[in-house]
Parts: C-alpha cells; structure tokens; sequence
C-alpha cells in the first residue's frame, strides 16, 4: 500500500500518548509499506522527521496553522498519490482518498484540577468532530469506553474500529532499579510520569503523599515527570511539594527510566481517559501500578495493579502504604502486568490491526473505482 500519515503534532516536538502512538504506527508501516509523512511543528523543525513534509505551524492562531496543514497535506496527496490516509488529526483535508483517523479521546488535551474538561468550547470541538467523521471512511479508537464517548458525542458507529494501543516492549521493559546507599530499610520510590496538567491529578498524587503517616513519609519519595501542557499548574506543583520528600523532572528526553526507578507508579488521572498509557507502560517495566478507576484504564489494564475511587487522596494513600508494607505484593503486580502487556500490547500485533483496517478501505476504493 501507499499510505500517506498526517498528524498536526509529532515528537519530540511534542510529546504525549497520542504522538507516542502515531511516532510507532509510522514506524511499522514504514517497515512494510511505501509511506509519506506530513506533520506539523511548533518548536523547531529539526524536531520532527528529516524526511517528513513538515508545516511551520508557529503565528497566525489556529486557523492558519490548519489551514497550513491541509495545503501541506491536499499538495501531499497530489504528489503521491496515495490509496489510503491515516491521520492522527481530526481537521486533516483529503481529496477523493479513503481517510482513517484516530481518535484517542474527546478531552481536547484539556481538564480542570477536578477532572472535568471546560465546557466553554467543548459543545463546539465535539459539534466539529461529529460534522468531520461524516467525511472519514473510518474512526479508529483506542478503546471500547473511548468508543462509548465517541458514539454519545454523535459519531457515527459503524465507522469506528477500536485498535488497543501498543507498547514498545524493548524500551519500557523490567530492569532492576538502583539502590542508594543512603535510602534507609523499606525506602519505596513512587513515580507519576505523564504530561503535567491538572487533570492528570499530579496535585492528588502529592496530596495523598504528604498525607502519609510520619513513619512511612520518612522511607518515601514521590518522583513527578512529565512534559508540561500547563506552565501555571507546574508553578503550583512546586509550591505544593515544599518541604516533602518531592522531586518534579520536566521535559526529559527519556521517560521510561523514571518508571524503571521506580517501586511503585501512580496514575491518579481526574480525565477520562481514553486508553491510559501512563499506567501501562508501569506495568511494561514491571512495575505495579495505582490508578484511579475509571472505564478506560480498568479496560486498558485489565483490571491488574491496584485501582482506587477516582478523586479518592485518602484511598490513594492507603493503597500506597499496602504497597509500601508488602514488597512480595509490589513483585507480584509487577509480574502480572508485563505478562499482560506482552500477550495484549506488542506493536507488530497492533499494526496488523491497522493494516486490516487500511486494507479494507483501499478494496472498497477499488469496487467503486474500478481500475480500467
């Protein structure tokens, strides 16, 4: 197949579990297929792909940028000649070419320190969404609650395929973490890496930490990691994590080290997600993980690590403390979940969704348009 890839966003010019997503499904079909890549950039242009049509997407607001992309994109198109598109972004323009988008969730990369997406522009973003899948031949989603969502925000059903994402199994992998000399008998080391916004609840996983009794704060640690989608939010994370055993890494080019450092991860996410990456790369690396139970993660994790009420510090706390007892407990989760993610999460598997997917669009091109 010839298969043009559009994403508006690409890393590490940016980076979170959408762009992860996409950086490893390009990856794969450029493995087995002929493919072109069109993506946008923010930051500087040697951030992106050297081999990618890249759109300055820098001045002019929103709408120009767009429409940027969509000449970048329809001018691709024209080049190439693709048989099919997959986009990582919703507004992509295509012309007379069977058009597959992903779509990971209806957050809009945005929440509030209480989880709840802002309404003043939501009704509209979803408005657009539905107006745009009328034009797609397909809307693949990343999981069946995400699919749930996407169906009560008006999107058609029978175009929506859920493709479980996939993990790079070689990079977040078990390694045995580092022990500092210093750490005194029962140290715990807890990790949140995921991007740094309020709805990703790093406040909770702070406040469930200081909340701690004196006897377990004094053998733990709580590493925050992220890049930061919220400066603001950032400058009172710092302020919250005075005088605690908290540390805030930003913008790193690595994250799966932090995971690897780790005894224990938290995903206190106040979203509602649409997959909940950060909770399955932990239990890649091997490592167990507490969430806060929504549809999305319990699907994506299969129920494994310790899932507590969303918005619950007090259980969160707790859940920390059962861990931090029980070290056989923290291997055995962490054992569980790798199993798990190497039967359900390998990207050549994923891929072959995708490329089913693909396919099937580029043979129902080719009964309407018959070649000769």
């Amino acid at each position: 197949m010839r298969i043009l890839m559009v994403a508006r966003r690409y890393p590490p010019d940016i980076r979170s579990g959408t762009e992860t997503v996409f950086e490893n499904l390009y990856r794969m079909a450029r493995s087995r297929h002929e493919v072109r890549l069109v993506v946008g950039y923010t930051r500087r242009r040697d951030l992106v792909p050297p081999e990618a049509r890249a759109v300055d997407l820098r001045g002019g607001g929103k709408g120009r940028a767009w429409a940027r992309m969509a000449a970048a994109s329809l001018d691709e198109q024209r080049r190439f000649a693709p048989d099919v598109v997959l986009a990582n972004s919703i507004e992509v323009a295509t012309w007379n070419t069977p058009t597959a988008c992903i779509v990971h969730d209806l957050n809009f990369g945005k929440a509030t320190r209480k989880g709840q997406a802002p309404r003043v522009g939501a009704r509209a973003r979803e408005t657009f969404y539905r107006l745009r899948s009328q034009r797609l031949a397909a809307v693949v989603t990343v999981s069946e609650a995400a699919r749930r969502r996407l169906i009560e925000a008006g999107l058609p059903a029978d175009r929506i395929v859920v493709i479980h994402n996939g993990v790079d199994l070689g990079l977040f992998k078990p390694v045995p973490r580092t022990v500092r000399p210093t750490e005194p008998e029962g140290f715990v080391r807890f990790a949140y890496p995921s991007r740094i916004l309020p709805g990703k609840g790093q406040h909770m996983a702070m406040d469930a930490l200081a909340r701690l009794r004196r006897s377990y704060k004094d053998r733990a640690e709580l590493v925050v990691v992220g890049a930061v989608a919220d400066p603001l939010f950032l400058d009172q994370l710092r302020i919250q994590s005075y005088d605690q055993p908290i540390c805030i890494e930003t913008d790193v080019p690595d994250i799966a080290p932090y995971y690897q450092q780790a005894d224990v991860v938290l995903f206190p996410s106040l979203m509602d997600e649409g997959f909940g990456y950060t909770a399955v790369e932990a239990m890649a690396c091997g490592r167990p993980v507490i969430w806060f139970d929504q549809p999305a993660v319990r699907e994506a994790t299969g129920g494994l690590g310790l899932p507590v009420p969303r918005g619950d510090v007090e259980a969160l706390r707790a859940a920390m403390m059962e861990l931090m007892d029980d070290p056989e407990a923290r291997a055995r989760h962490g054992r569980e979940g790798r199993d798990y993610v190497e039967q359900h999460y390998a990207w050549p598997a994923v891929w072959e969704r995708y490329e089913e997917v693909l396919a099937r669009l580029v043979a129902r091109r080719a009964k309407v348009f018959p070649s000769g």
